[in-house]
Formats: C-alpha cells, structure tokens, sequence
C-alpha cells in the first residue's frame, strides 16, 4: 500500500494553497505530552473547514439543510512524527482529486518546519442525503485548490 508521505509535495507545506496556523491547547496532549490522535485528526478538520466554507458557503458547512449537503466518506490519517505542546501548528490543505460527485482533500500538519502528521479525506457532494455531481463552477473552484507540485 502506498503511504502519503510516498509524495514528495506534500511534505512541503508551500504546495499547499491553504494554510492556517492554529495553536495546541493542553487539552490536546496525552498522557505523555504529545498531541493525541483525536486532535491531530480535529486540526485536519478545520483545514477541511474552510476550504469548504470558501467553496460552498458557511452554511454548507454550520448549517447544512436538506439542500446541498458535505458528507464525509472516509479519512486516512499518517503520523510522522510526535507533535509538542506547547506551540503552534500550521494546518495546509489542498483538494488532490475531483471525481464525478466527491472530492480529496489532502492535508499536512507542520510543526518546527516539520510534517508531522498528513491526511486524506474523501468528501461527497449530495443533495438530500444523496450523492448528486459537482456542479460545473464548484468543479471549477476546487480544481483551483490542487497542490502546486
């Protein structure tokens, strides 16, 4: 199986057209001081966040109607190396793949100049629970947001 970090672009946080720096709370660390799995995975979702938020609007994302609807598919998360608290983490996010009515989303998260974690999450399109095709000018926006390679 091949492995994420197999890609040498997203090991560059550069390659990535967004990127927020969030900082670790203590409630973040486990008991041996590292960031835990379950907010190394809650920092990928805020990339996720707001790439779907400048895409399909805020409500998409906080408010979603029986309308148009993100439904979450499947992530894949890689740990590289031990994340430190205290200190600030850059969350980089591009959309790697466009398919018919779903899309990638590939994350890094750098700490100290460092990747210490990458993440893949598939993200359906669907209208009342259903998916339904990307339309053509979202299609477009999230072709914008491929990783510069």
């Amino acid at each position: 199986m091949a492995r994420l970090m197999d890609e040498a672009w997203r090991l560059n946080p550069d390659a990535y057209p967004r990127a927020v720096t969030l900082r670790a709370v203590y409630g973040d660390i486990d008991s041996f001081q590292h960031l835990n799995n379950v907010s190394i995975s809650r920092f990928f979702e805020e990339g996720r966040a707001i790439i779907n938020m400048e895409v399909f609007g805020e409500d998409a994302v906080v408010r979603p109607s029986r309308g148009v609807q993100l439904l979450f598919a499947s992530v894949w998360v890689e740990y590289l190396a031990q994340g430190q608290y205290p200190g600030d983490l850059l969350v980089a996010t591009a959309v790697s793949k466009v398919g018919g009515s779903s899309f990638v989303h590939s994350g890094g998260l750098f700490q100290h100049d460092r990747a210490i974690a990458l993440c893949d999450a598939v993200t359906v399109h669907a209208v009342e629970g259903k998916g339904r095709p990307l339309p053509d000018g979202v299609r477009a926006v999230l072709d914008g947001l491929r990783p510069t390679v």
